[in-house]
């Protein structure tokens, strides 16, 4: 019962604080799902890729799969958060049996998708590796891995500039790394004179809280 009253008072905080003018402006940007999420921390902690980067492969992955590590495609013939084709579906089963993991796990594919970089595309796995970590690199980033990893229908007439434009226009906003506020901005936003820094002390509470609740929601 106490664990249910203080998701209640999280989520009303939470309701209170996007009631927020400020905050509504700030909060206009996607929302993450729990497997966008695992894939950004999996791309950006055991690959050692930068935030830009991370959000190339996010949009591309979002438009295959919708981070679903057990879609389908193709009459069957494609498979997971990548819609691995054919050849590729069959090496993505291989690998996993080889090494002891369940192919149709979001750990599974994401452990076969690094193998797959380093040993079959090595230069996407160069691109990702040196984009700068802006807004343009992660759409160079998006642009890249659509027109020479996913390769999807279209991906030379248009669809390869549409995910980069998401990777920067959708996910880098989400995702780009945030500088700690100042004490001058701190004090600005008490003061409501500075109504950016006030928005960013709204988002990172919202953000808080919404990672607290899920964690009750998951631990309980």
């Amino acid at each position: 019962m106490k664990k249910h009253r203080l998701i209640k008072i999280l989520c009303v905080l939470l309701a209170l604080l996007l009631a927020c003018p400020a905050a509504l402006a700030a909060v206009q940007v996607k929302a993450a799902t729990d497997n966008e999420t695992a894939v950004f921390a999996y791309l950006t902690g055991e690959m050692g890729l930068n935030e830009a980067a991370a959000c190339g492969v996010l949009a591309n992955i979002a438009m295959e799969s919708g981070f679903n590590p057990h879609a389908g495609g193709d009459g069957g013939s494609s498979y997971g958060i990548c819609q691995w084709h054919a050849s590729r579906y069959t090496r993505l089963r291989n690998y996993c049996a080889g090494q002891g993991l369940d192919y149709t796990t979001l750990r599974g594919q994401l452990s076969y998708l690094a193998y797959e970089l380093k040993n079959y595309y090595p230069r996407v796995l160069s691109c990702l590796q040196g984009v700068s970590n802006t807004a343009e690199g992660a759409y160079d980033a998006g642009y890249e891995w659509c027109y020479r990893f996913e390769i999807p229908a279209g991906y030379a007439s248009g669809v390869s500039v549409k995910r980069g434009n998401s990777a920067k226009s959708e996910y880098w906003p989400v995702y780009e790394p945030k500088p700690p506020l100042t004490a001058a901005e701190k004090a600005a936003a008490v003061s409501a004179k500075n109504p950016a820094a006030l928005q960013r002390i709204i988002t990172r509470m919202a953000d808080m809280i919404r990672s607290v609740v899920s964690v009750l929601s998951k631990k309980f």
